[in-house]
């Protein structure tokens, strides 16, 4: 009797073994690790589709600006770069004999921004140019495709009697980064000819 009960007495006192701890941490382990694993990639998926959509806000922005503007400007610049490396358009857009407007846009390679300042050119000739606006931004994470320019003017076309301002650009957003390819032609419907005005139109501030 004795003998039964320091048996049992014994045998509620044993915990577990030191494989089996083993065996259940080895357990524990594994299943923190699909957890983990699961959260890594919810949380990278997130901030890829997060990425994804700030691309197309930001694409979206300055393309529908962009449309609004040149679709009614009555001259379009031919595209350049400035001193200061950054790629530059302008255009013209009023009524002929009336106060018109200059609308000039730039896109900043080393910050990748794209900005929007106008003014307003002179009545008559010997007048003087209003001072530019601020620069606006429009939009940020845009880089060139390739070595394309951002702005180009579409080949002249017995055609096309209009100017048309091609834009082409990356816009990239997000961590890991997402990029997208943007790519649209804009006419201008109220120039009179597919090639730009000679002399160009909308120079009195100049590209910095």
């Amino acid at each position: 009797m004795r003998l039964r009960r320091r048996h049992a007495q014994r045998s509620a006192e044993e915990g577990f073994s030191l494989i089996e701890l083993v065996v259940v941490m080895g357990i524990f382990t594994m299943i923190l690790g699909i957890i983990t694993a699961s959260v890594v990639e919810m949380m990278s998926q997130t901030r890829k589709e997060s990425g994804q959509a700030d691309n197309l806000d930001s694409a979206r922005k300055i393309i529908q600006t962009l449309d609004t503007e040149v679709r009614y400007a009555n001259a379009v610049t031919v595209p350049g770069t400035g001193t200061d490396g950054s790629y530059y358009v302008e255009w013209r857009s009023g009524n002929s004999g009336q106060q018109q407007t200059c609308t000039q846009w730039r896109y900043i390679p080393s910050t990748g921004q794209v900005e929007r300042r106008s003014w307003l050119p002179p009545l008559a000739v010997g007048g003087s140019a209003s001072a530019p606006t601020n620069w606006y931004l429009e939009g940020t994470g845009v880089s060139l495709l390739g070595t394309t320019p951002i702005w180009s003017i579409a080949p002249t076309s017995a055609v096309d009697d209009h100017e048309e301002l091609v834009v082409q650009f990356m816009s990239s957003h997000g961590a890991p980064v997402s990029q997208a390819t943007n790519q649209i032609t804009l006419t201008a419907v109220n120039t009179a000819s597919s090639s730009p005005l000679t002399p160009p139109v909308c120079t009195e501030v100049g590209r910095p």
